[in-house]
């Protein structure tokens, strides 16, 4: 499976802080204020901590040890501290809820440029994380901060812990597409790395989990009245995945619902077409795979996946075809009778699509040499040499 990271943008941050105007406190207070003016911040802790072992209900103290304690980098700490101011009184809530959007926001932009780094250093991924874990402590609650650290965990191939905060990002945001199709990859992976290992048992918790997660994705998907392409694309690739998943579970008729009520709900969906096509042509059912991928390019003939689909299921069907001629040849090994060259119809009618998709991925060796062994089926000597020879070109360029 192709591996991608996801682009994560930067959030404006809402800088805030404010240490002046309040009332007149006890004298630790007033060293301690002199002490932020100062930029002494653990003698302004110290100074804070001694007003407060006097009266730990002094919201006003809580309130500056939350901010002297960000500038001590102990952001636990700082939480804790707007915590228990808050739970005294309301008299810097609008204060306390900026500071704390306006920290976190700052972890946030800061993992996600050490992210957008980790392409040229993995290390950067490590300061990524650590931004990212230092803005979950500010608020706990925001899923973004969970997916975004999920990504960075991907990026490094930590599954397991990619797996948690995905687990988690949905449990605080249940409308995540994106997390639950992440989530569906990540376990996809898994079972086939298991599945090579020969961990059967393995290999088949991580496809159901693969399964779990893609449903999800669907079901987000497919509910979703958005017309756009980014997202008819992601119902796409929702459906693919769903579909791999079933074939690898055995859910064969699973799979053909999934895709036949996909086109029965929307008949003049492209996407929905060729993804029943594709389900259909893995089933060696070429001619139904052929109607629904000819519909699928109707509704956009310029549709490179479909396109070369439909070339495929035309080919595969001749190759099926051909096999067949040979097995009921065997037996009459030796006599006389006219060679049976229907399947090179179903060559001839693959050729015009393959062409074409040749045409738009001039650079995918494996297509021009299956051009080549087409042409050179049809007695094509001369296109059948070139295809070959560009396919070499392709691979030595490469």
């Amino acid at each position: 499976m192709r591996r991608f990271f996801p682009p994560i943008i930067l959030l404006l941050v809402v800088v805030y802080l404010s240490v002046t105007g309040f009332q007149c406190g006890s004298a630790e207070i007033t060293t301690a204020r002199l002490a932020i003016t100062q930029k002494q911040w653990t003698k302004a802790e110290e100074s804070l901590m001694k007003a407060l072992q006097k009266n730990d209900k002094d919201e006003e103290a809580w309130f500056l040890l939350g901010q002297v304690r960000y500038e001590l980098k102990k952001y636990a700490e700082m939480n804790e501290a707007y915590s228990n101011a808050l739970a005294i009184s309301d008299a810097h809530k609008p204060d306390i809820d900026k500071y704390r959007l306006s920290t976190w926001a700052e972890f946030f932009n800061a993992g996600i440029a050490y992210y957008n780094k980790g392409r040229d250093s993995a290390a950067y991924y490590d300061k990524a994380l650590a931004s990212f874990s230092n803005a979950i402590i500010i608020l706990p609650d925001s899923a973004s901060t969970y997916y975004v650290k999920a990504l960075a965990h991907y990026a490094k191939k930590d599954y397991p812990n990619a797996i948690m905060n995905l687990e988690t990002t949905l449990k605080k945001d249940p409308s995540r597409m994106d997390a639950a199709r992440l989530l569906g990859q990540i376990h996809l992976t898994l079972g086939r790395e298991k599945k090579e290992r020969k961990d059967e048992s393995g290999a088949a918790a991580e496809y159901e989990a693969a399964t779990t997660a893609f449903e999800k994705a669907y079901a987000m998907s497919s509910n979703n009245p958005d017309t756009s392409l980014a997202h008819q694309q992601s119902v796409q690739e929702n459906i693919t995945n769903l579909i791999e998943v079933y074939e690898l579970t055995d859910k064969t008729e699973k799979a053909m619902t999934l895709t036949r009520d996909a086109v029965t709900s929307d008949p003049n969906n492209g996407i929905f077409r060729f993804a029943y096509g594709v389900f259909l042509l893995k089933q060696n059912q070429f001619e139904q795979s052929i109607e629904q991928l000819k519909k699928a390019l109707e509704i956009k003939p310029d549709d490179p996946d479909a396109t070369y689909n439909c070339g495929v299921a035309y080919l595969n069907w001749g190759v099926a075809m051909k096999a067949e001629i040979d097995k009921r040849a065997e037996p009459a090994k030796g006599k006389k009778e006219k060679e049976d060259l229907s399947f090179k119809e179903k060559f001839k009618a693959a050729l015009p699509y393959l062409e074409k998709s040749a045409e738009l991925r001039k650079d995918d060796a494996a297509l021009m040499q299956q051009l080549g062994k087409l042409y050179a089926n049809l007695n094509m000597v001369e296109k059948s040499k070139k295809a070959f020879d560009q396919a070499d070109r392709i691979m030595k360029n490469n």
